[in-house]
């Protein structure tokens, strides 16, 4: 499509023409995708858990997140700005944009030690989060000091289910890989007795807004 224009001021007097502008190319804006892009939970490695407060109720630890685009290295939106540092939004949205929308809503405190989309193979590109933070955890203490806790990380986006970028959350446990602390520091107090889990909730802070929450737990 051509965007056409004209200069319609007539000048030097009577006889003067009016001088056409030069014709401006017009290039479509992008439409948003039909469906919800898919990151596939790819693996999960709770790389280590340094404290456990009970006072406050709240624990530290540090995550190796991986999440997989499928097919993403054929998709030229996704590849646009790659690993940019402060990547612009569009109705279809880069995999580096997408990958600063993911946050965790009970995270206290939170550093991205490593935040990167990478290259695998010919077809798909992987996003990667390792994170140290102090995570919010409502403690059952009514069995104190015999007490077993569940520790929950939150994994969510900024891209509402009803907005024009949204995301969903998929995986198979039959693929994805759950790996918890090889070495435990806090051994001598807590013992790790159950496997890490994933659940899929959704959060709802305002009407008409819903996002996808990922529990690991």
């Amino acid at each position: 499509a051509w965007l056409l224009g004209a200069d319609s001021q007539c000048r030097g007097g009577v006889g003067a023409a009016a001088r056409p502008s030069m014709f401006t190319p017009f290039s479509a804006p992008p439409t948003p995708r039909e469906r919800p892009l898919a990151c596939e939970v790819a693996r999960i490695d709770i790389l280590h858990i340094s404290k456990i407060d009970q006072i406050e109720h709240a624990f530290s630890a540090r995550l190796f997140i991986q999440l997989i685009l499928r097919g993403g290295q054929h998709d030229a939106a996704l590849l646009e700005g790659f690993n940019e540092p402060a990547p612009e939004f569009s109705l279809r949205p880069s995999a580096t944009w997408l990958l600063h929308q993911f946050h965790f809503p009970n995270a206290l405190r939170l550093e991205f030690a490593e935040r990167k989309v990478t290259k695998m193979g010919a077809d798909d590109l992987h996003m990667i989060l390792r994170v140290d933070g102090t995570f919010l955890q409502h403690f059952q203490l009514h069995d104190f000091p015999y007490d077993s806790q569940t520790l929950q990380v939150h994994l969510s986006s900024h891209c509402a289910n009803e907005g024009v970028a949204p995301v969903r959350f998929k995986w198979s446990p039959f693929t994805v890989k759950l790996q918890r602390p090889t070495h435990f520091a806090l051994k001598d107090v807590w013992e790790l007795d159950k496997p890490v889990r994933l659940d899929l909730e959704t959060l709802n802070p305002s009407p008409g807004r819903t996002y996808p929450v990922r529990n690991l737990g």
